[in-house]
């Protein structure tokens, strides 16, 4: 195999699939990736087993073949050597020669024929999604994702694709995010469990792409597989059954409180920086809101640290009410709101609070109140 290629086509290609190779492997070839010519390209491959990504570069291709390089190396041999076109070669004793102006290296390969086979994909139960529309439903979910690993079901975020709607929910026992949209082929049914890695990749690829304007997605069993562009990522499915999420959604309300988002968020960071470091659940280590009329005092008081409070205007008229949370929890859920003003629904200072965006009527989370 001969190629040549632009150093930044080689960057481009690195940065896609670098960050799927483990750091810890069990087998050696895993910390190699795919490097193969195909037709006049070149497509780039790798995998942990447990995700795997594939994506084609620009190149000139003098002779055809494959081999598999390692890919920290490579990377790293890339990023250092000067702007221009790059040569790669590769024989039958999987010698990997590379040529960058005035600097040569040489580095081993391992046959193509030991790298595992990542699937092709699959039309079946595929549909397709405005990439704003994925990318939002991601954001907006995986910060409520589990990171027990006692709690497997709830380490990713559920899909469920059902009657033209598409739905992704979260949740780690003391939060849940929920989000919907519409438009989506009424054929298509599924329930996955999306692992947090692999939620974080897709991400990550979707920015990387961000002129791309709809993805495909196929869902099977234990697979799920998302085209972007000329990128296609896949994923192993997280096994077992999620929790039946509309349980914990509270059917009724006893009051509604509209708060400005940015004004909230600005109170609860600064009375954030009183809370202890380590939360845990009690009042210590909390932060209250306290609703009265025609405010919200967002107050903090950790013994070792210091007190503060910050007022927030709001229309409030009922009676006088407590609430303590963990900052952190009240954080990701505003940052994660578009709209100017969310509505703040409790019941009880025991009970979950149900927070949603003025005007989007898709999304809601809910958060348990810390004990007071």
């Amino acid at each position: 195999m001969k190629v040549i290629c632009a150093k930044d086509e080689l960057m481009k290609g690195m940065q896609i699939v670098q960050p799927v190779i483990a750091s810890k492997i069990t087998l050696p070839v895993l910390s190699n990736f795919l490097f193969e010519t195909e037709k006049d390209k070149i497509k780039l491959s790798a995998t942990d087993l447990e995700i795997g990504v594939t994506c084609y570069i620009k190149a000139e291709i003098v002779s055809e073949g494959a081999i598999t390089i390692p890919a920290k190396r490579f990377s790293d041999i890339i990023k250092e050597v000067s702007d221009g076109n790059i040569e790669i070669k590769s024989d039958e004793t999987n010698q990997i020669n590379i040529k960058a102006n005035k600097s040569k290296f040489v580095l081993m390969g391992i046959d193509k024929k030991d790298y595992p086979t990542l699937p092709d994909f699959q039309k079946e139960n595929m549909f397709s999604l405005k990439t704003q529309v994925l990318n939002s439903m991601l954001k907006k979910t995986i910060f409520a994702v589990s990171k027990d690993s006692q709690r497997y079901v709830l380490n990713g975020v559920c899909f469920i694709v059902e009657d033209g709607t598409i739905k992704a929910v979260s949740t780690d026992g003391r939060r849940l995010s929920y989000i919907n949209s519409d438009g989506i082929d009424k054929k298509i049914k599924g329930k996955v469990i999306i692992p947090t890695k692999a939620v974080s990749d897709i991400l990550r690829l979707i920015s990387a792409n961000d002129k791309v304007e709809e993805v495909k997605i196929s869902l099977s069993d234990n697979l799920m597989t998302v085209m972007i562009g000329d990128i296609t990522f896949q994923t192993k499915l997280i096994e077992g059954v999620f929790p039946n999420y509309e349980q914990v959604i509270p059917k009724k309300t006893m009051s509604k409180i509209k708060l400005n988002v940015a004004n909230t968020i600005s109170a609860v960071k600064q009375m954030a920086l009183l809370t202890g470091d380590k939360l845990v659940a009690d009042r210590a280590s909390s932060i209250k809101l306290s609703f009265e009329k025609n405010k919200m005092i967002v107050s903090a008081n950790t013994v070792g640290l210091g007190s503060g409070e910050a007022e927030v205007e709001t229309e409030y008229s009922g009676e006088v009410f407590d609430i303590n949370f963990n900052p952190n929890y009240i954080k990701d859920i505003l940052q994660n709101i578009e709209d100017e003003n969310i509505y703040f629904a409790y019941t009880t200072s025991q009970n979950p609070v149900v927070i949603t965006p003025e005007k989007d009527k898709n999304y809601l989370c809910v958060v348990m109140p810390m004990r007071s």
